[in-house]
């Protein structure tokens, strides 16, 4: 933070904080920032003691003989300094273990979700590695997908007609043993999409017993599949298999060509910004430009000749009962359900299930019939995939899932698209163990409007106000000073879905946004993520990205708080944004 210019340009809500915490002086001692943080901030358990230790890491400093400073006091300069300390004045609530009650059923959570989580890059070309299922479990993910294919009389795990490389089914399996629980003490779904014969399968089921052991849940044979799934809190510690039907690019394409059309030109980086944002929100990266043409061409021709020959030739492999016997969860797509209907809609069988639907299909059952799915993942699972198309490891949007119940919005987390960023960002929840709560508004009886959608009065109504961004971690102009401006987005069911951009901060490193206030009425809390992103604006050459944030709204701290921006990979910058969030109970107007 470059405060040491003169004319630094302090914030006026801040300015305004300070002057109310120092009542009349220029600084503020221990017992006004208790009261500063108390009515402000919201945190109400700081002692003196506390403070004033707190106040010595940031009390002006002077080896001046003559200097009135003092060590035990915050003047406006050091007060600032507090205010964008990630450690001490974090925007998110940080905790280590769960908040949610952890003790209904699996599919009263969402669940963090990895998609083909061995593959270290795009989904043409680039290796499968056991080190990105590490990553991944690490990063609290909790569904592991496994795609096993024959190889030379071996199983290994790769993406199957594409160039993809591959890597040995044991060596997999062995990362997941040894990482499954160092981020989270909650159980891990294993899916294995099964391309095997009748001898590997019986491998397959040896290594998993071998390899995980104890930790490996095993179904009674009256849970195959269970009436009811068991609670993340009974399944704690343990690792569970789940089976997963193939794939079939082809047939997606078939199923909505419009989707594949969507997939393939140079991927945008956010496909529902406006017009007017064009120029900042697009991505410079084509498929062409990710890949490389001639990769791009060889596989293209690999990719259509293969697919087309998978998918007229392709027969669901009929699992032998060693195998059958480790799978909890029995994954199915609409088609093959028992209860299916013959309307498309989803409805529940005696046993409980998971329906595995790409894109094109959960946006058809949403269009068709949205209750049935909301009633159906009140007992079964619903699992969303990306579209078959998204070569690049691009993703579905999350909350096409998470709004009508699906538990599992599967994730390429080697992403870095905005799809990306909110699908991490929910799991920070509930101590980032890897389950969030559904909201009650998908597990109970409430009323729909003609779209389908639960429809509850707004709870929560969130002013959000953008006061300055520091620290950048580059140079953004070499002869001028950088124009910056920052949108929020809020990201949640329905209407609580609302973007704002901020008007643009010119020729200053040290950017302030006084006066702008975004309002979010907000009907589902519990689900919406809000989102930072930081621009450069520049009139000649495309806009330059600078940071994105993503937080849980529920876990949010109100008062003036420091947000740390975030690369596209999610990679900590030394950038920051200072915000102020005000929450309170949404109040309807009288009429």
């Amino acid at each position: 933070m470059s405060l040491h210019g003169e004319h630094t340009h302090v914030p006026v809500p801040v300015l305004k904080a300070f002057e109310a915490a120092a009542k009349g002086k220029d600084f503020v001692d221990a017992a006004d920032f208790v009261c500063f943080l108390a009515n402000v901030q919201g945190e109400s358990n700081m002692t003196l003691e506390e403070a004033g230790t707190l106040i010595a890491k940031f009390a002006p400093t002077s080896h001046h003989l003559f200097s009135r400073e003092k060590s035990d006091v915050l003047n406006l300069e050091s007060f600032l300094k507090y205010l964008l300390d990630p450690t001490l004045n974090a925007a998110l609530v940080i905790t280590h273990k769960p908040t949610h009650d952890m003790a209904a059923p699996l599919s009263h959570y969402y669940i963090h979700t990895s998609h083909n989580s061995y593959l270290t890059g795009n989904q043409l070309t680039s290796k499968s590695k056991s080190a990105a299922i590490v990553d991944a479990l690490k990063s609290g993910c909790r569904v592991i997908e496994l795609d096993c294919w024959p190889r030379g009389g071996n199983i290994m795990v790769l993406h199957g007609y594409t160039l993809t490389k591959s890597v040995a089914f044991e060596e997999c399996v062995q990362a997941i043993k040894d990482n499954a629980f160092v981020a989270s003490e909650y159980p891990v779904i294993i899916t294995i999409e099964n391309h095997l014969d009748p001898a590997l399968q019986q491998k397959a089921s040896q290594i998993l017993r071998d390899i995980i052991g104890e930790a490996l849940y095993i179904p009674k044979s009256h849970e195959r599949p269970p009436k009811r799934f068991g609670s993340p809190e009974d399944l704690k510690g343990r690792i569970i298999i789940s089976d997963k039907p193939p794939q079939e690019t082809i047939g997606q394409v078939f199923e909505d060509p419009r989707g594949a059309l969507e997939a393939l030109p140079p991927n945008r980086l956010d496909p529902d910004e406006s017009s007017d944002d064009e120029k900042s929100s697009s991505s410079s990266e084509g498929v062409e430009d990710k890949f490389g043409p001639k990769v791009l061409k060889a596989t293209a021709g690999v990719s259509a000749i293969n697919i087309t020959a998978a998918s007229s030739a392709r027969q669901d492999v009929s699992k032998i009962p060693e195998l059958e016997e480790l799978i909890y969860i029995v994954c199915a797509k609409p088609c093959e359900m028992e209860s299916n209907d013959n309307a498309g809609n989803l409805v529940s069988g005696e046993n409980v299930i998971m329906a595995n639907m790409s894109e094109p299909q959960l946006k058809k059952s949403i269009a068709g019939n949205a209750i049935s799915i909301i009633e159906y993942t009140k007992n079964n699972l619903g699992r969303l995939y990306p579209f078959g198309l998204r070569f690049d490891s691009s993703n579905a949007d999350p909350m096409l899932a998470w709004s009508f119940g699906f538990q599992l919005a599967a994730i390429n987390l080697q992403g870095k698209d905005r799809a990306c960023w909110i699908g991490r960002a929910l799991f920070q929840a509930n101590g980032g163990c890897g389950y969030v709560k559904k909201p009650d508004v998908l597990l109970s009886s409430f009323p729909v409007n003609d779209d389908m959608l639960p429809k509850p009065s707004p709870k929560t109504f969130l002013k959000v106000r953008v006061l300055m961004g520091t620290d950048w971690h580059k140079r953004f102009d070499l002869f001028t000073k950088p124009d910056f401006y920052v949108k929020v987005a809020m990201h949640g069911m329905g209407s609580d879905a609302l973007k704002y951009r901020t008007e643009v901060a010119h020729r200053t490193r040290e950017p302030c946004w006084d006066g702008e206030e975004f309002k979010f009425p907000l009907r589902v809390p519990e689900i919406a993520i809000i989102r930072f992103e930081v621009w450069e604006c520049d009139r000649v050459k495309r806009d330059e990205f600078a940071g994105q944030a993503c937080f849980p709204v529920k876990e949010l701290k109100p008062g003036i708080r420091v947000v740390p921006l975030n690369s596209r990979k999610g990679i900590l910058y030394g950038s920051k944004l200072l915000v102020q969030f005000m929450m309170e109970p949404f109040k309807v107007s009288p009429s």
